[in-house]
């Protein structure tokens, strides 16, 4: 990211924070420096999560250990980012967004919760700012939320209002305007679901799992149900026996 020096002589002091913070890549001194120096904006940025070189974050950007953000990703709003949650280059997340864990978001995907007016003569809030002296407020049809284990395909743009449930996957260039099921696959403009990825009685039991909420412990004792395909209920073990023995007792896997 290349700056013209000619530009300095009209930032604010928010400005030549951002940009500093943007070009270091949100070092671990981040969150205080924003809390110091800025009224408008508060960050929670982990040891663990990593923010690459080029990316902006603007307003209240919360994001949970080993969140990775790829270069050149914008974060302007109420955002906030679950654990080991992957953002890949050039992701836009604007107004107010949730994402879930374990999500894996693919590069150029476009996150709008916020839109313009369209009601009055026009439609460019600087002009109203700048100009009029006046103010042109967005408008919102609510918060955008993602569940866990979310994977959104290159491209895609969620717009505002939509919830996207648990171990759904969004197809690459799709538009999302409606809510999308957990565990189903969707994709289109607008986007429409295409297939489910489980049989219900195992999206059911997954659900009642939430694998996404266990320590990493204990994701690590269960590896050999992430190794395996799921095709029945028998093949996701219960909630109720995780909590006991913190490791699962699933039947053998048996080749189809």
């Amino acid at each position: 990211m290349k700056w013209d020096v000619r530009d300095w002589s009209t930032v604010t002091l928010g400005t030549v924070l951002d940009r500093s913070l943007s070009i270091l890549g949100y070092p671990s001194v981040a969150s205080e420096l924003v809390g110091r120096f800025s009224d408008s904006r508060t960050l929670s940025i982990p040891p663990t999560a990593r923010v690459s070189r080029g990316c902006l974050l603007r307003g209240a950007v919360d994001l949970g250990p080993r969140a990775r953000l790829s270069r050149g990703c914008v974060l302007n709003g109420d955002v906030r980012v679950g654990r080991a949650t992957n953002l890949e280059p050039n992701c836009d997340l604007v107004g107010d967004v949730a994402l879930g864990n374990y999500c894996a978001i693919a590069r150029r995907c476009t996150f709008q919760e916020t839109n313009h007016e369209t009601g009055k003569p026009a439609m460019q809030i600087r002009l109203y700012d700048e100009l009029l002296e006046s103010d042109l407020p967005p408008t919102s049809a609510g918060p955008i939320r993602v569940g866990s284990d979310v994977w959104i395909g290159t491209r895609a743009t969620i717009l505002s209002g939509v919830t996207i449930g648990d171990g759904a996957i969004v197809g690459a260039g799709a538009i999302v305007t409606d809510d999308v099921e957990p565990y189903s696959v969707v994709a289109g403009v607008p986007a429409e679901r295409i297939k489910w990825r489980f049989p219900r009685e195992v999206r059911e039991r997954l659900l009642d799992l939430e694998w996404w909420e266990w320590d990493e412990e204990t994701i690590r004792a269960n590896r050999a149900f992430f190794e395996r395909e799921l095709h029945e209920a028998a093949d996701v073990p219960s909630s109720r026996s995780i909590g006991e023995r913190g490791e699962s007792e699933l039947r053998p896997s048996v080749s189809l």
